[in-house]
């Protein structure tokens, strides 16, 4: 299991190694959300982010360890990668650890009562606010079809677009970077996501760009789902850039996903981000001249 402090740890070696490290905000708990920065500023952007849903813990070691191995400089990087490995960390140690770490009482009364009144936190996806970050979004908010009104453990929209440190924390570091791509990571199903908004002119770059991606990971891949409010909604529809949110590890484990599937995410998914990347640095000016 992949847990905050695992990250943290990962986050120091990788600020010896040379990469440049730091935080993107703090979540409602306060906790730090890292991020590392890999490659040369100046370039085409590429913001990789893993861990939106708590239960998706697993997504964090695979952005962390994208970021390893692109750290040691054996991949070539026609431009520069943020990579978020976990941008939920109080949902994620919830997760994991139960509401036990949480010092605020009426905090962990509140979490328990959204949670059915459970302490069992396994399937939990949202944050400490019981939020679910991933349709927090400003870019259909509120209009998906499971969307909820009240505190819960999934799907719930927060009570604004932008409501959440932890939305507004990666939405602020893509605008500040003028990110050109950005990959959500998220389980299950094998699938990608790559479409918001069916009028969007932009659809053909977007298309080709997942499309490159599917044929790399074996992934599907899948229009537009019935959700809004999403972070790769808000890169299409608001920021008119092309973002994806890739469904890793097959629909036949449950949740949480299984480490001992890991290994099979992370060779379809290593180099993603890299090939992107460096695809786009060839493209850019193209898309730039005539979108």
């Amino acid at each position: 299991m992949y847990r905050y402090r695992d990250l943290i740890s990962d986050v120091k070696k990788l600020s010896r190694m040379g990469a440049e490290t730091g935080s993107i905000g703090k979540s409602v708990l306060g906790q730090e959300i890292p991020y590392i920065f890999v490659g040369r500023k100046g370039g085409p952007t590429l913001v990789a982010v893993g861990a939106t849903h708590a239960r998706e813990h697993i997504t964090a070691k695979l952005v962390a360890k994208q970021a390893l191995r692109y750290a040691a400089g054996d991949l070539r990087l026609d431009g520069g990668i943020y990579f978020v490995p976990m941008h939920n960390p109080d949902g994620v140690r919830l997760c994991q650890e139960g509401a036990g770490f949480i010092k605020d009482a009426d905090r962990r009364g509140f979490l328990v009562k959204a949670n059915g009144g459970s302490g069992d936190f396994s399937l939990w996806k949202a944050n400490a606010a019981a939020v679910d970050i991933n349709v927090n979004f400003d870019a259909g908010w509120g209009t998906g079809e499971s969307n909820l009104f009240f505190p819960a453990p999934f799907n719930y929209v927060g009570r604004a677009p932008m409501s959440e440190p932890e939305t507004r924390a990666v939405a602020s570091l893509i605008e500040k970077t003028a990110a050109d791509y950005v990959i959500t990571y998220h389980t299950k199903g094998e699938i990608i996501y790559w479409q918001f908004n069916p009028r969007n002119m932009r659809k053909w770059r977007d298309y080709r760009y997942a499309r490159f991606v599917s044929r790399h990971t074996g992934y599907r891949l899948v229009g537009q789902g019935k959700s809004a409010g999403g972070l790769k909604d808000w890169c299409v529809d608001v920021l008119k850039i092309p973002a994806i949110t890739v469904e890793t590890g097959s629909d036949a484990y449950g949740y949480p996903y299984p480490y001992s599937q890991f290994d099979d995410i992370l060779k379809r998914n290593l180099t993603v981000p890299q090939r992107m990347l460096n695809t786009i640095a060839k493209e850019k000016p193209i898309w730039k001249r005539n979108l």
